[in-house]
């Protein structure tokens, strides 16, 4: 042991408290003298040293990883791989690659894609000396022109290791012919609903689809070049995605949108722009800009990145969905320059947003939403019955007919008009909400079902009618147990029919669940309607666009049991 190695020494002595400790100071008395220091329990005495021993030793470890290695001693590439969805125009990405080791590194080898349309601009050429914590950046450009999908890589080979950076995407082309409404365009929502109907008509329901699938419908004329430019984007494109404009959703550009900026002031209430769709800005067939959507407020959308054109006031903005044709397209030539046609496009199940808007139902009787949607009496309104039962008939002689237990279904056909596009926002709230044959609603007649005789004072539950055999015949069924009694001073109350009973001559009398807080009569009845728990007769539902703003829309009802 050598006088110029210093150990710290260690407390030895009869108090727990400071047994064991590490002196702070190496050394103790002479300073050339290593050992330890030992005290009595009252700090009293004489300080004794003890020589000790140092031993050494050798042993097998390794150096504990530690956040600064899940960092440095490796490559980093930024992005990891580039998706670039839907490319609608040339797309440029940048990938940074950045040395991470604390030495210096050898790209030794670099590939970039031969696919038609992908190109990289390299900032050095191979081989080279990556120096410590250097950086470099590769342009990845994507062009519209090429195969229809791609799944290319760009590869590496640094300090012996191949690196990868994929790059995937599918190319999109426009479909820029619009409708020439001469003819409404119609747009279909359809739902899909397991019903299961039990013996007596009671129904379990289930829904199979988390959105609707929307279809798009309409007439075009072109013309002149026009019409040169959709013979060629049929035949290079008819079997795969077109970007769809859709074209009920227009918006007028009032302001100016800019090249290089972000921001577009537009009314998105009741258009279906969604964040992470396309929209798209044109002024004729052969001049739009189809872009991202980041953000979406009441009165503005923001683009993902800046615009790279500069648009004039007037300039129609659209949202795009992507959609596919059928397999057949006719058309019509009506003169050798002339053609027309009626093309439907099927929306992208997955992709789109069929613009479901979420609103508070206005009210519900029993839980249940009532609709106060009146129809359309432009057009006539289809009601029938359908009455279920079998038949046992060998075609000799008797036949004999087994009633299934219930009412017969009601049915009907109404055509409702939605004047602008909050009511048309409404509607389609409302088909939210039933989500096809899911679920039921209850709807009035409109119909004139009871005539009212007598007056009903205030504080009174009963409603005097002429008779039509529904005390004997209907009485109290649970698909039509409501009645809506509107008045002419336009107020107007729901109530349940909890009873019914024959009271003389040719009266009936409705026993309802709650007391009118005026007096009715037929001085100022204006109709009393039953009012029927209904639900789609189908999972699809058309709404026919006489313009962008009005539309009308027939809807099939049918009574259910629940």
């Amino acid at each position: 042991m050598t006088t110029a190695q210093r150990e710290p020494g260690v407390i030895t002595g009869h108090d727990q408290m400071t047994t064991g400790f590490v002196v702070p100071e190496p050394n103790f008395g002479d300073s050339d003298y290593q050992g330890i220091k030992t005290i009595d329990d009252f700090d009293s005495g004489q300080n004794q040293f003890v020589g000790l021993d140092i031993f050494e030793f050798s042993f097998d470890g390794h150096r504990e990883p530690t956040f600064f290695d899940d960092l440095y001693f490796r490559i980093h590439f930024t992005p990891g791989q580039i998706n670039l969805g839907n490319v609608l125009s040339v797309q440029t990405e940048e990938i940074r690659v950045w040395n991470a080791f604390l030495s210096n590194s050898t790209i030794t080898d670099y590939l970039e894609p031969v696919a038609q349309g992908v190109s990289v601009t390299a900032p050095v050429s191979v081989p080279y000396t990556f120096t410590a914590l250097d950086e470099i950046s590769y342009l990845v450009t994507v062009s519209t022109d090429g195969p229809p999908q791609f799944s290319e890589e760009i590869t590496w080979v640094i300090n012996g290791r191949n690196y990868s950076v994929p790059v995937t995407g599918q190319r999109v082309v426009v479909w820029p012919f619009g409708p020439n409404w001469d003819q409404p365009l119609t747009e279909s929502l359809e739902w899909k609903t397991d019903v299961f109907t039990s013996f007596n008509d009671t129904e379990t329901r289930r829904s199979l689809r988390t959105k609707p699938r929307r279809k798009i419908n309409y007439r075009l004329t072109l013309e002149g070049n026009e019409l040169n430019q959709f013979q060629n984007v049929l035949f290079g494109w008819q079997d795969r995605q077109y970007a769809l404009p859709i074209w009920q959703d227009k918006h007028v550009l009032t302001t100016p949108a800019l090249k290089n900026t972000t921001g577009i002031p537009v009314s998105t209430t009741g258009r279906s722009f969604f964040e992470g769709g396309l929209a798209i800005l044109m002024t004729d067939t052969h001049t739009f800009e189809v872009f991202e959507v980041a953000s979406i407020t009441p009165e503005n959308i923001a683009a993902a990145k800046p615009l790279e054109n500069d648009w004039p006031v007037n300039a129609r903005l659209y949202p795009v969905n992507l959609a596919k044709l059928p397999s057949s397209v006719a058309t019509q030539r009506l003169t050798s320059k002339v053609m027309t046609s009626n093309v439907e496009f099927s929306c992208d199940p997955v992709e789109t947003d069929p613009y479901i808007p979420t609103l508070p139902v206005a009210e519900t009787l029993d839980g249940v939403e009532v609709i106060y949607k009146k129809p359309n009496w432009s057009n006539p309104l289809q009601y029938d019955m359908d009455s279920e039962y079998d038949l046992l008939d060998y075609e000799t002689g008797a036949s004999q007919q087994i009633q299934r237990p219930g009412p017969p279904r009601q049915n009907r056909r109404v055509q409702w008009l939605m004047k602008n596009r909050q009511e048309l926002t409404e509607f389609r709230a409302l088909l939210g909400r039933l989500k096809g044959q899911k679920n039921a609603v209850y709807v009035p007649t409109w119909f004139s079902d009871f005539e009212v005789v007598e007056p009903t004072g205030v504080g009174s539950s009963g409603l005097r009618v002429r008779r039509s055999q529904y005390d004997t015949l209907v009485g109290v069924q649970p698909t039509q147990n409501a009645v809506l009694i509107r008045l002419t001073d336009g107020s107007r109350f729901l109530r349940k029919i909890i009873g019914t009973t024959r009271s003389s001559g040719d009266i009936e009398q409705l026993s309802l669940d709650t007391d009118f807080p005026v007096e009715i009569g037929p001085q100022n009845i204006m109709q009393v309607s039953l009012v029927h728990l209904c639900r789609l007769r189908q999972d699809g539902v058309t709404i026919n666009y006489q313009s962008d703003s009005v539309s009308t829309v027939e809807i099939n009802l049918t009574t259910v049991k629940q």
